[in-house]
């Protein structure tokens, strides 16, 4: 169980953020690519905003039709 004390990330490597998102790596890359993740790089690594995985899954939310 996450101690409720832990802070939250305020960045993730390309890997996590794919888990954090439910894609793969490539999905990670073209989403920097096409600018719907902002990424800052450190030295060689490269971070992606924890704030911009939450702008994505808003960006791309599909909204269910009133039928269930």
């Amino acid at each position: 169980m996450k101690d409720d004390k832990t802070p939250a990330p305020l960045a993730y490597s390309p890997l996590d953020a794919a888990r954090r998102l439910g894609v793969g790596r490539s999905t990670i890359y073209e989403l920097i690519k096409s600018g719907d993740l902002e990424v800052s790089k450190l030295g060689q690594r490269t971070l992606i905003h924890a704030d911009s995985c939450d702008r994505v899954l808003e960006k791309f939310r599909v909204k269910s039709s009133s039928r269930a």
